[in-house]
C-alpha cells in the first residue's frame, strides 16, 4: 500500500512520459506476473475510459470572436457570424495530460484491488489510523458493489431470455426497466444488510480482527525501491530536456 500511495504521489507531480511506464509498468506485472488475462484488463479500463473521454469535449472545445487574433486554435469547427468554435492547443495539451494521469492512477489502484485481499487491506488502513468512519464507508461500498453484481447478472438473464433485444426500440424499453429494477432490488437488498447488522450489535463502528503482521520479503523491497528510483531518474530527465 506504500508503495502503492508512492507511485500516486509520483503520477500526480511527474511529467507524462513517468505516467506512462508506471501504467505499461502495472499493465505487464498484472498480465504476465498475476496471469490476469488481457482481455479482462481491458475491460476493467474500459469503463473509466468512457467516462473520462465523454468529459474531454469540455476541456478541449472554445469559443472566441473571429476578429480576435488567437493562436491557441489548433482546428476551426464551426463559425456562427462574428463567433467561432475551436479545438484548442492548450486544451488538447491539457486533455493529454488528464488522460494519462487518470487511466495510470487507475491502474495503481487496481493492481493494489487485484493482488491484496480485502481484509488486508483493511487491516493496513486500521493500523494507518484511517478514520473509522472511511473504514465503514469503504465496508459498506464493497458489500454494495457485489450486490449490484449480483442483481445486475440475474436481470441480464431475465432480459435475454424475454428477446429484450428484438428492435433497437425494444431494446431501450428494456434497458430502461431493468436499470429500474435493479436500483430498488440492490437497495432492498441493502436494507436487509444493514438490519442484519445491527441485530447482530452493530452500534455504528465496525471492529476489525488483528491480525499477525507479515513481513515484507527483501526482493519486494528491493524491488519497488529500484522501480522508484528509475522512475526518479526518467522524471529528472524529462525536467532536464
Amino acid at each position: 500500500m506504500i508503495f502503492t500511495f508512492l507511485l500516486c504521489v509520483m503520477i500526480f507531480l511527474s511529467h507524462i512520459p513517468v505516467q506512462i511506464t508506471i501504467f505499461m509498468g502495472a499493465f505487464v506485472f498484472l498480465s504476465c506476473y498475476e496471469k490476469i488475462p488481457v482481455g479482462v484488463l481491458l475491460k476493467w479500463l474500459l469503463l473509466p475510459s468512457l467516462f473520462l473521454f465523454a468529459s474531454m469535449p469540455a476541456v478541449i472545445l472554445h469559443a472566441s470572436r473571429l476578429t480576435e487574433m488567437n493562436s491557441d486554435v489548433w482546428l476551426s469547427i464551426i463559425k456562427v457570424d462574428t463567433w467561432q468554435l475551436y479545438i484548442s492547443v492548450s486544451g488538447l495539451e491539457f486533455a493529454k495530460s488528464i488522460i494519462f494521469r487518470s487511466l495510470s492512477l487507475f491502474i495503481c489502484v487496481l493492481a493494489l484491488v487485484m493482488t491484496t485481499p480485502f481484509n488486508e487491506i483493511l487491516h493496513a488502513l486500521h493500523k494507518m489510523r484511517t478514520p473509522q468512519v472511511l473504514l465503514d464507508i469503504l465496508v459498506g461500498m464493497y458489500r454494495f458493489i457485489f450486490i449490484f453484481l449480483q442483481y445486475a447478472g440475474e436481470l441480464y438473464m431475465v432480459f435475454q431470455s424475454r428477446g429484450g433485444n428484438v428492435n433497437w426500440k425494444r431494446t431501450l424499453h428494456s434497458v430502461g426497466l431493468v436499470i429500474v429494477q435493479l436500483f430498488f432490488k440492490t437497495f432492498e437488498k441493502y436494507k436487509r444488510m444493514l438490519l442484519v447488522m445491527e441485530s447482530r450489535g452493530f452500534h455504528d463502528q465496525l471492529y476489525y480482527a488483528e491480525e499477525q503482521n507479515k513481513k515484507v520479503p527483501r526482493k519486494f523491497t528491493g524491488g519497488a525501491l529500484l522501480i522508484l528510483f528509475i522512475l526518479i531518474g526518467i522524471e529528472w530527465w524529462c525536467r532536464g530536456s
